[in-house]
C-alpha cells in the first residue's frame, strides 16, 4: 500500500520547516510520496519546501490557487492534493503542525486494517501553557473521537485524517460550503456511506494552536459559523419559536461571556479563553442570521411573489 502524504500550505514559512523535518524522520516500507499543495502563498514557504527535494520521497509541489479567482480554503487544497496523489491511501498533515515519531508507520498500519482513520492530537509540544485549555481538548489519546450536534456521530480534525483511495472515490471531494466544518462533514458523509471512522491513537499529531488573541478569536468565530452550516445541512428546519429561542439564548451568551472577559482582563489565560468563547457565540449569531433566519425570509418573500404572479 503506497501512501500519499498531502500537506496543504498557505504562507507557512514560519512553521513548515518543523513539519518537513518531522516528515524526513518517517518510514513506510511500501513506498510513499509527499504532495505539498500551495494555496497561493506569497512568502518563502515554497522555497523552504524546495530545500527538501532530496530528503523526502517523491516530493511534489502542486498549485491550488488561480490568481484570477478568490483564494479558497484548506478543503480545496486537500481536494487538489488527492486528485494528483498516486498512493493507494492518503494521509493528511498541515504546515503549522508536527507529526510525531512513527506517525506514518502507525497511520499505514491502521489503514491496512481500516478504510478511514484519524490520528490522536497532542497539544502541549508546540504551545505555551497559557494557550492550552485542558477541558476543551479533543481527540487526545485519552479522550478519543468526539461527537457533536446535530447528528452526534464521531468526527475528527482534517489534519489527522487517513483514508484509502476507495473512500475518496465513494465520498468525493470535501464540501467547501461547510467552510471550517468540512472535516466533520466528511466524517458524517463517510458514515452515511457505511464507512466507519476509526481512531488510531498510536499515530500522534502535535497540533499548533493560535498564539495571537485575534487569530484565536477569528478561528473560534469561523468554527462556530460552520457549526450552524452543519446544523442547517443535517437537521430538520427549526420552528420559528425554536429559532427565535435559539437566537435569544445566543444573545444572552454573548452578554455573559463579555462580562466574564471583562472580569478576567488581568488574567492572560482566562481572558483569552473568555474571548474565544465570546468569539464562538458571535460566530453562532452570524451563522444563525446567514443560514437560518435570512433564508427563511427569502423563502417567504419568494412564496409571496409567486402568489402575486399567479393572482395577476
Amino acid at each position: 500500500m503506497k501512501l500519499s502524504v498531502v500537506l496543504p500550505c498557505f504562507n507557512g514559512a514560519k512553521t513548515i520547516a518543523v513539519q518537513l523535518e518531522a516528515l524526513t524522520k518517517q518510514h513506510w516500507p511500501e513506498g510513499w510520496e509527499v504532495v505539498v499543495v500551495n494555496n497561493g502563498s506569497t512568502d518563502e514557504s515554497m522555497a523552504i519546501v524546495e530545500q527538501y527535494r532530496n530528503r523526502l520521497p517523491e516530493l511534489r509541489i502542486v498549485e491550488a490557487h488561480n490568481s484570477s479567482e478568490p483564494r479558497r480554503g484548506v478543503a480545496h487544497s486537500y481536494a487538489v492534493g488527492m486528485k494528483v496523489a498516486t498512493g493507494d491511501a492518503f494521509v493528511f498533515c498541515e504546515a503549522d503542525d508536527e507529526v510525531g515519531a512513527g506517525w506514518l508507520q502507525a497511520m499505514g498500519a491502521a489503514l491496512k486494517q481500516h478504510d478511514f482513520v484519524a490520528a490522536a492530537i497532542e497539544y502541549t509540544r508546540l504551545n505555551e501553557e497559557w494557550i492550552v485549555v485542558n477541558d476543551r481538548l479533543t481527540q487526545t489519546t485519552n479522550v478519543g473521537l468526539s461527537t457533536m450536534a446535530p447528528l452526534f456521530l464521531p468526527y475528527a480534525s482534517g489534519c489527522s485524517f487517513g483514508m484509502r483511495r476507495s473512500v475518496y472515490e465513494i465520498v468525493g471531494d470535501p464540501d467547501q460550503a461547510c467552510m471550517a466544518g468540512w472535516d466533520t462533514d466528511y466524517c458524517w458523509r463517510a458514515h452515511h456511506a457505511n464507512i466507519k471512522l476509526h481512531f488510531a491513537p498510536e499515530a500522534i499529531v502535535h497540533y499548533r494552536l493560535r498564539s495571537k488573541l485575534i487569530d484565536r478569536c477569528r478561528q473560534a468565530r469561523n468554527w462556530a459559523e460552520a457549526s450552524i452550516v452543519l446544523q442547517e445541512k443535517y437537521s430538520s428546519p427549526l420552528s420559528w419559536f425554536k429559532l427565535l429561542k435559539y437566537f435569544a439564548r445566543t444573545i444572552l451568551n454573548i452578554i455573559k461571556h463579555s462580562l466574564k472577559a471583562i472580569s478576567n482582563v488581568h488574567n492572560r489565560k482566562r481572558f483569552s479563553n473568555c474571548m474565544g468563547a465570546l468569539a464562538w457565540q458571535i460566530g453562532m449569531l452570524e451563522g444563525i442570521f446567514k443560514y437560518l433566519i435570512i433564508p427563511r425570509f427569502r423563502q417567504k418573500r419568494d412564496e409571496l411573489t409567486i402568489q402575486e404572479l399567479k393572482g395577476v
